[in-house]
């Protein structure tokens, strides 16, 4: 079926049956896929509300000193990820991942448990780092994976409902914590991932078994092919080289510095809120909980009735517009006022839109790049870009506010920035679509996955 046809079907008359087109092997990958994220975000969720009280302890300053080591943290990561890419088959690059992240989360708890002031500062600041990696490399992993295994059109109709097993572990962490934070030490919430992320690795694992099965379904010009035990290849800095030289993955960069630049503003107003009006660090960490509980919530609804229809009827370009646009609205509302109440409603807003539709349509934009870059490529953005407009949007809000500038003027000046963005994401989704219709193009015809 050609690109075409299956855009027609998808937004036509067939779009209500479009679930009936998918083959039992893409079923049953789609279902390893979604319980693997299920397990990630649920590990993560569990031990992000520590991260978000540890931030909130040391004020701005800290924080613009602890988003600049997460910087240089990525810095140091990404050419030892690189390496393991070269050298190491899919399923054991995604073995040694998630075992190194399981064993950092012992020594934590073991850390956790020396009786100095000293050790437990610097633990905590490492935790808030560590924390800020794991987030993005977990992630980062999961869906290079997926975009490796599927096509893009193929992307289209299920990543959304992919994402929605992420959200559901994440709604899942985020009750767990908000009740288990008053009862548990903060080393026995860090040590209760090791064994979810550890369950996770039996699910990549059947995931991997329906390898073969669903490319050939996609009957692609790599169909029959078993990448798995096969090294990626290439040399260790080769998915930086390819960012600097190919437009369209600086546009990826562009939009997702955008992403950053727009999320570290809102935390870091977040961080200044919530310390004046709840004073008690217990609390602190119950409502940020309660957040991402609400965030979550959200963004399972989003995911399950509105994604993958957005993506699938209207494409990517205006599933990644509509992110700026929910932040234009949040910045322009906290320009007004500054309360509680409005930074919450925002904080949900713009997460559940970057979680619920933001993310399945960027993780479209890699299933049309070559499989290095869906992994060198991709983790360098995902991890290095993303924690680099963390660090200077970090410094320059940071710098802002310490020369004496209120949030008010801080939210104005964000306004133009959303404009911008809007277009970048429009131009961005153009390109992905001409690259998929030619990817379509020297494929055999008769592809049901595109």
């Amino acid at each position: 079926m050609s690109q075409s046809n299956s855009n027609q079907d998808d937004t036509g008359a067939g779009k209500n049956r479009w679930w009936s087109r998918v083959e039992p092997e893409e079923r049953r990958a789609m279902i390893w896929a979604t319980a693997w994220f299920f397990l990630i975000l649920l590990g993560y969720f569990i031990i992000r509300p520590v991260r978000e009280t540890m931030g909130t302890i040391g004020g701005t300053r800290e924080l613009q000193g602890l988003f600049l080591a997460s910087f240089v943290a990525m810095l140091v990561a990404v050419p030892f990820y690189s390496a393991l890419v070269a050298r190491l088959p899919r399923r054991w690059l995604v073995r040694v991942v998630y075992h190194f992240f399981a064993a950092c989360l012992v020594g934590f708890w073991l850390l956790m448990h020396v009786d100095s002031p000293q050790v437990q500062t610097w633990t905590a600041r490492t935790v808030f780092v560590w924390v800020s990696v794991f987030a993005l490399f977990s992630t980062s992993v999961f869906w290079s994976v997926l975009t490796d295994l599927f096509t893009s059109g193929q992307a289209r109709r299920l990543f959304g409902l992919i994402a929605a097993g992420g959200t559901a572990g994440a709604i899942t962490g985020s009750l767990l914590t908000s009740q288990l934070a008053i009862h548990l030490s903060t080393g026995t919430l860090m040590l209760l991932p090791v064994g979810i992320l550890e369950a996770g690795l039996w699910c990549a694992w059947r995931l991997e078994l329906q390898a073969g099965a669903i490319r050939k379904i996609a009957r692609d010009t790599s169909a029959g092919t078993d990448d798995s035990n096969k090294p990626t290849g290439g040399g260790v800095w080769s998915g930086i080289t390819h960012v600097m030289k190919s437009p369209y993955l600086a546009a990826i960069c562009l939009y997702l510095f955008f992403v950053q630049a727009c999320g570290t503003q809102l935390y870091f107003e977040q961080a200044e809120i919530v310390s004046a009006a709840i004073p008690e660090e217990e609390l602190r960490t119950s409502l940020f909980a309660y957040v991402d509980l609400g965030t979550q919530i959200l963004t399972l609804l989003v995911q399950v009735f509105l994604s993958g229809t957005i993506l699938r009827r209207f494409g990517v370009s205006v599933a990644l517009m509509i992110l700026p646009v929910v932040y234009g609205l949040g910045f322009a509302s906290l320009a007004l006022e500054q309360s509680l109440t409005v930074m919450v409603v925002t904080a949900i807003a713009a997460r559940a839109t970057g979680y619920g539709i933001t993310v399945p349509a960027r993780e479209v934009l890699f299933t049309v790049v070559s499989r290095e870059d869906k992994y060198k490529s991709k983790s360098f953005i995902d991890t290095v870009v993303l924690r680099g407009g963390d660090a200077l949007s970090g410094q320059i809000f940071g710098s802002l506010r310490g020369l004496g500038h209120s949030l008010t003027a801080v939210n104005l000046w964000a306004l133009p920035v959303t404009a911008v963005w809007a277009v970048v994401a429009w131009r961005l989704g153009q390109r992905e679509r001409r690259l998929a219709m030619r990817e379509s193009a020297v494929s055999i015809p008769g592809d049901r996955g595109r």
